[in-house]
């Protein structure tokens, strides 16, 4: 058994996982991120949280937000998973090439994905090098179903069959 960092995030990386967008909003500024960490903590109340990266646009997006959404990519939106998860609102306007609703006080959740969740923040909290959004379900909708995208290691698209 080893205790180096490699050795944890490959065995971490086998963890199933959806690839989610997490939608954010402040003011007239949509921004949007791609999170593997998202899950269900409770059953009554349907609560969900989502780990958010501190380097990212949309976590300063995310600061004093009321809202947030949880979009849960199909499993042939690699190109989507691979807009939000590899560029930068700083540098791309991500909901302008995308297909997107708005939810809730306006918050951008994309369209065609497998399903949606719209949640009110109801605490936050700091762990290492992310913050977990805890969300209270305010709706959820199943759109195109399963099978969601799986998070598969640092890029989104099945990885080729060896021999």
């Amino acid at each position: 058994m080893s205790n180096t960092p490699s050795a944890f995030d490959a065995a971490l990386h086998l963890l199933p996982a959806p690839v989610t967008v997490i939608g954010a909003r402040q003011g007239d500024e949509m921004g949007g991120l791609t999170a593997a960490w998202v899950t269900r903590v409770s059953i009554e109340p349907p609560l969900l949280v989502a780990s958010v990266g501190h380097g990212r646009r949309t976590f300063e997006l995310l600061d004093g937000a009321r809202e947030f959404t949880v979009s849960v990519l199909h499993g042939d939106q690699v190109e989507t998973a691979r807009l939000f998860g590899l560029q930068s609102r700083r540098d791309v306007d991500k909901w302008a090439q995308t297909e997107h609703v708005l939810l809730g006080v306006g918050v951008p959740a994309v369209a065609n994905c497998a399903a949606q969740y719209l949640c009110r923040l109801i605490d936050r909290f700091t762990t290492g090098d992310h913050d977990c959004l805890v969300g209270e379900i305010v709706s959820a909708e199943t759109v195109a179903g399963g099978p969601a995208l799986p998070m598969r290691g640092a890029d989104y698209a099945p990885r080729p069959a060896t021999d």
